[in-house]
């Protein structure tokens, strides 16, 4: 049994290769009070009007 609670993001921008701004967004939201629970969300966006959304969710008993 534990009580922890985490809420954190990452957010970088660098060149992608059709030399556009990328910009990506990474959050990551980790509860814990019996079980060990992990749900991250990440997301990059290119200027070229590239979207890439990337998502999982991972649970730790």
């Amino acid at each position: 049994m534990c009580v922890y609670i985490c809420i954190c993001m990452y957010v970088y921008i660098y060149m992608y290769v059709c030399v556009y701004i990328y910009v990506c967004i990474y959050m990551c939201i980790c509860i814990c009070v019996y079980v060990y629970v992990c749900i991250c969300v990440y997301i990059c966006i290119c200027m070229y009007m590239y979207v890439y959304i990337y998502m999982y969710v991972c649970v730790y008993i």
